[in-house]
């Protein structure tokens, strides 16, 4: 093992030195704090360091937390040479950072017990770090396809649709859609799924591909007819209902999600919408350039048996926009702990009526990251913007 003795007494640093490398260790030796941190960086090899405690200038506790604040890549195991044997030293001495101590004048036996109990952390620490990485990789790999899975921007019957996606951590329980249902009407939604990670990820790839099935045959979203033209659209509050009893849970293991659903005619431009615990779309039109929210409500889907759902109708224009969005927005909090909030939300949207859409979804990512201080986030951030071509 690589070991580096901090010592400012020149005998003691070489005795020390001495029995360590009879041992089989590699040993380097510095005689003040300073010193040390100028051969670390010097000998990133180094794994062991053994520091008095008491040393003029940077003592061995300074050493100790000069070296934990930085950030060398890998954990060094640090052990304090002290003559103080009272319980407040020790404990002192573990909150700043230490791993072990010993007791001048040095038992080299007990410094032999404490040198392999601190090896085998460092090992075990090492293939910890291994199986971190290798999960790592895994989450990368797995994130890729859940973007993969994402509708990429596009237009479609006259109606453009763009969208943020930034889970919280590499998965996200947040998915949207939209595809057209026939030659008049298009579907879309957004859901968020309860908690974070793998398990939310999993659910929402499920409910995409079932949301997906847009075919002709009894998908969720059509019903079969007998005669021409041998299906009928299903009413959103319908599909909802039929997703909340195919997705109970069992008490133990319950997984739920909010969600909106809608279905445009993009003929008419009306707009069908349910909605299940998300929060409500903001519809900003632009014939008096005003932000108001599409009223609705319901449970949850998969959280009760036998729910209803119930569907609004609005009718957009040319020019109007609709943006479905997560509560990761809303809740998103500022250093203050204050939340961003709806109406900090319209006000942004209400700023951008002579926005692209791109630059539309530019001006609330910014106002989303600026207030958090960075896009780092706690919860899945997300948003659907539809355009109405003018």
């Amino acid at each position: 093992m690589n070991i580096l003795i901090v010592e400012d007494a020149r005998d003691q640093r070489m005795m020390l030195s001495v029995v360590l490398k009879k041992r089989g260790h590699q040993v380097l030796e510095a005689e003040s704090g300073p010193q040390a941190l100028e051969l670390l960086k010097d000998h990133p090899e180094i794994r062991v360091i053994i520091s008095d405690w008491i040393m003029p200038g940077m003592d061995g506790m300074a050493l100790c937390e000069a070296i934990r604040q930085s950030d060398s890549g890998h954990y060094i195991y640090f052990i304090l040479l002290t003559g103080q044997s009272d319980h407040k030293a020790v404990v002192e001495g573990i909150e700043r950072g230490a791993d072990d101590f010993l007791s001048k004048p040095v038992d080299f036996d007990e410094l032999d017990a404490r040198l392999k109990a601190g090896i085998r952390i460092i090992q075990l620490k090492k293939v910890l770090e291994q199986k971190i990485q290798i999960i790592e990789q895994d989450l990368e790999a797995a994130a890729t396809t859940q973007r993969h899975l994402l509708c990429q921007p596009a237009q479609i019957q006259g109606i453009q649709f763009d969208w943020l996606f930034q889970p919280s951590r590499f998965l996200g329980g947040d998915m949207f859609g939209y595809h057209a249902l026939d030659n008049e009407h298009i579907g879309f939604y957004q859901l968020d799924v309860a908690g974070h990670g793998m398990p939310s990820a999993l659910f929402s790839f499920t409910l995409s591909h079932i949301l997906s099935e847009a075919g002709y045959g009894g998908s969720i979203l059509k019903d079969v007819l007998s005669d021409k033209p041998f299906y009928q659209i299903r009413a959103p509050e319908r599909v909802l209902a039929s997703l909340n009893e195919q997705f109970q849970g069992t008490v133990d293991a319950m997984m739920y999600f909010t969600m909106i659903y809608g279905v445009i005619n993009s003929v008419s431009g009306e707009v069908t919408l349910a909605q299940a615990g998300h929060p409500q779309p903001l519809w900003l039109r632009s014939a008096d350039r005003t932000v108001t929210k599409v009223a609705g409500a319901g449970v949850p889907v998969g959280m009760m048996p036998d729910m209803t759902y119930s569907s609004e109708t609005i009718h957009c224009q040319p020019g109007d926009r609709l943006l479905l969005y997560s509560d990761g927005i809303t809740e998103c909090e500022n250093a203050e702990g204050e939340l961003f909030g709806e109406q900090r939300l319209m006000d942004v949207l209400a700023q951008g009526f002579d926005d692209s859409v791109s630059d539309l979804k530019e001006r609330i990512e910014a106002a989303v990251i600026h207030w958090h201080g960075n896009n780092s986030f706690d919860d899945d951030v997300t948003f659907l913007v539809l355009d109405w071509q003018s």
